[in-house]
């Protein structure tokens, strides 16, 4: 599973570097920042002390709306109003209408501190991510098939 997720991250680094679309969502401070712990929303949600003020770095689903910015495990798990499943987020301010836009209602790649204690709107949620330093769309297959088709079809034979 981990070499599956390094897999993945890679490849989203390997495209964005490689790619001449300008980026996308919100990621102010790019570059390696080794402090921060890859982890998955799972062992955020089953075990929140282990990680409680950490910089981590995971991918869920996220909607941005009012009283309900949420990291989901699954994007059904937003449609069915399961926010246990959720991480609250909070909003970062440089966050643009057009990155809003990009992330939202999607699976992303996230990172900010991670509050155990936190539990946003009425205490819905199962912690907390705050100082968020990236929102990132997380592309899926479908989208990294296009992309590498589009790519086969620019290169001459």
């Amino acid at each position: 599973m981990k070499n599956v997720t390094l897999f993945w991250v890679s490849l989203l680094f390997l495209l964005a570097a490689c790619s001449n679309a300008p980026a996308q969502g919100y990621n102010p401070k790019a570059g390696y920042d080794p402090t921060i712990k890859d982890v998955s929303i799972l062992q955020l949600i089953t075990n929140p002390q282990a990680y409680d003020n950490a910089k981590v770095r995971f991918i869920a689903y996220l909607r941005l709306e009012f009283e309900g910015n949420g990291l989901y495990l699954h994007r059904e798990d937003y449609e069915n109003g399961i926010s246990q499943n959720a991480i609250w987020v909070d909003e970062p301010r440089g966050l643009t209408k057009e990155q809003r836009e990009q992330v939202n209602n999607r699976y992303v790649i996230c990172a900010g501190t991670f509050r155990a204690s936190g539990h946003g709107h009425m205490g819905l949620f199962s912690g907390e991510l705050a100082d968020v330093t990236r929102l990132s769309p997380w592309p899926s297959r479908t989208e990294l098939e296009k992309l590498r088709v589009s790519d086969q079809k620019e290169v001459p034979h």
